[in-house]
């Protein structure tokens, strides 16, 4: 089955909502998986994005689900191991992170810096690829 249908599993981390604090993920288990990619799904921000007042769309990791530490760059495709939101054209759109390391726990976070008042809608979802076992199973 080349679809991707069954060799993806898509979850929902962090249902969507508005935004004025750091946002953390439920953790992502890949047990029997080795592939990951987060999306992170932005809304408008009712801030005004700028160097100073944005967000930062990044993940950790962790082998037993407790500690965590921040993913490095080598461990995520292309090098890209955060995103940084920061104008009024970055906002009301996906991003994603693929992830490539060892771990077997992730977390997403959208971390805001400066004063934000208002926020911003933000939704995550995990893609969970390479199954062990194919067809994947959906909910």
């Amino acid at each position: 089955m080349r679809d991707l249908y069954h060799n993806v599993l898509a979850a929902q981390v962090l249902s969507p909502v508005v935004s004025t604090t750091t946002k953390t993920s439920s953790a992502i288990d890949l047990q029997g998986f080795s592939g990951l990619s987060v999306v992170f799904d932005l809304g408008l921000s009712a801030d005004t994005l700028s160097n100073s007042l944005y967000w930062t769309l990044s993940l950790e990791e962790g082998n037993d689900n407790s500690s965590w530490t921040a993913v490095s760059a080598t461990e995520c495709n292309a090098g890209v191991n955060s995103i940084t939101v920061n104008t009024t054209s970055s906002d009301r759109q996906a991003y994603a992170i693929g992830y490539i390391g060892n771990a077997r726990y992730i977390k997403a976070l959208a971390t805001p810096t400066g004063s934000v008042s208002s926020g911003m809608p933000i939704g995550i979802v995990a893609l969970k690829g390479i199954s062990a076992y194919r067809p994947v199973v959906t909910p």
